[in-house]
């Protein structure tokens, strides 16, 4: 592994977010702008849409 794909990794692991889905329980990694900007997620398990409250 280069030096810039261990950056890379470490910067999309900080730029990201364990988030709950409220229908399914399922744990998925969301990018941390759209958890901050209040945007709609897609759940990878039961597709439903979901906002995480603040």
């Amino acid at each position: 592994m280069s030096f810039l794909d261990s950056a890379m990794k470490r910067f999309t692991n900080a730029a990201s977010r364990s988030v709950t889905c409220p229908i399914c329980g399922n744990k998925s990694q969301q990018t941390a702008s759209k958890v901050r900007q209040g945007q709609a997620l897609l759940c990878p398990k039961c597709k439903s849409l979901f906002v995480v409250p603040r």
